[in-house]
């Protein structure tokens, strides 16, 4: 088998009810979501989708992951057999660095094609199910108001998910006092036994964190996650000597050097990866074998997408041992098909035609052969921008 041709397939579905209160959002705004469609000769097609661009976040546009895939199909994957997964990955890996999100969109859509090459799903071909009974969810809130955090959550646990996780800080628009008003309001209404975190996705400095963080201890926090930004593994380190709290890596826990460094310098207690952030299945599973070498648990997240990156995470997720010991928010394109009406995913519709299952909290891999989803050709004929459509072949 080999791969034949490469189709970069930029879309953006619009909105659903107004826009999310945090300014870490401000990317749904523009074109930030594509879908990778690599054919084979044996007329195989492989689906492959990053997650939401965001160059905060991740690092990455849709003109760089473009970019990272017109720079990777000649002499790479042009002509490659798909099964040669970890030697391409290596191969893209040493050609351009820090280009995640690209790499990421290649490993899923290689990764479905051998699932559908050998009639099984992902999760089946990495090792089999070792979340036997689901992946356990937890969920992520971004309010200002204290009612709306208190109601929320407790139509979020009373849904079976295992934790709550709230945004904090300038960057969700969100002064201390306000977090501390909703992070009291949540107590009230869901109990001291509820695993409650917070996120402040860099937006503090150490002062700031530090002060927030002493005053967020009373709440008994399970974790606060990233708290200053991404390049200061030191402050890290400096607030987990500091604070009572967990602290969570997530920015700063993107490639090796970094995860090392982390745990060199015994920066965290849980490290947080999105298949995106850090480049695919293949690189998660050395990623997570160090994490499980040092002994720190991690959890996985999702970025704005479809059913398709959703499910490229549940099949990781679901086959990983290690990644079975905390829950996960991998709820990209899960939202909007629970009856949580007070959360609303920001998309009207799927482009695939089905998404994971998800019942009581827990997540579970589709079935079918590779990411087990069929995708909605018309639907994404709609919401293409045509403008950045790619070919390569």
């Amino acid at each position: 088998m080999k791969i034949t041709k490469l189709e970069c397939i930029p879309f953006m579905i619009p909105m659903k009810g107004p826009m999310p209160e945090s300014v870490v959002y401000s990317f749904l705004r523009r074109p930030h979501q594509m879908i990778l469609k690599m054919h084979t000769d044996e007329g195989i097609v492989g689906i492959g989708e990053p997650g939401g661009m965001d160059p905060y976040y991740t690092g990455d546009s849709l003109d760089s992951v473009i970019g990272f895939i017109k720079l990777v199909s000649s002499g790479i994957l042009l002509g490659a057999d798909p099964f040669d997964i970890d030697l391409l990955v290596a191969k893209m890996k040493w050609l351009a660095k820090f280009s995640f999100q690209g790499l990421g969109a290649v490993d899923c859509a290689l990764h479905d094609i051998v699932g559908k090459k050998l009639g099984i799903p992902i999760y089946k071909y990495l090792g089999g199910l070792s979340a036997k009974e689901g992946t356990p969810l937890g969920f992520v809130l971004s309010t200002k108001s204290p009612e709306v955090a208190a109601q929320r959550a407790v139509e979020i646990f009373e849904a079976g998910y295992t934790s709550i996780k709230i945004k904090t800080g300038h960057l969700s628009q969100t002064t201390v006092q306000q977090d501390l008003a909703n992070l009291t309001a949540v107590r009230e209404a869901v109990g001291w036994d509820a695993r409650i975190g917070i996120d402040a996705n860099g937006g503090w400095d150490y002062y700031q964190a530090l002060d927030a963080l002493k005053k967020m201890e009373k709440f008994n926090l399970f974790m606060a996650e990233q708290p200053v930004p991404w390049r200061e593994i030191d402050n890290l380190a400096r607030l987990r000597q500091k604070v009572g709290t967990p602290i969570c890596a997530d920015e700063s826990a993107t490639d090796f050097g970094h995860l090392l460094e982390i745990i060199e310098k015994d920066a965290a207690d849980v490290l947080f990866f999105k298949l995106g952030k850090i480049g695919g299945i293949r690189m998660a599973q050395k990623w997570v074998a160090v994490a499980k070498a040092a002994g720190i648990p991690v959890m996985c997240g999702s970025l704005p997408s479809t059913a398709f990156e959703t499910a490229w995470q549940a099949h990781f997720l679901a086959s990983d041992e290690w990644a079975t010991h905390l829950e996960h928010e991998n709820l990209g394109a899960i939202i909007g098909h629970n009856a949580l009406d007070t959360t609303k995913t920001p998309i009207t519709d799927d482009l695939a035609r089905t998404v994971p299952r998800v019942e009581n909290g827990r997540m579970y891999p589709p079935e079918g052969p590779g990411l087990g989803l069929e995708l909605n050709e018309e639907l994404l004929a709609k919401y293409a921008v045509k403008e950045m459509y790619t070919v390569l072949e």
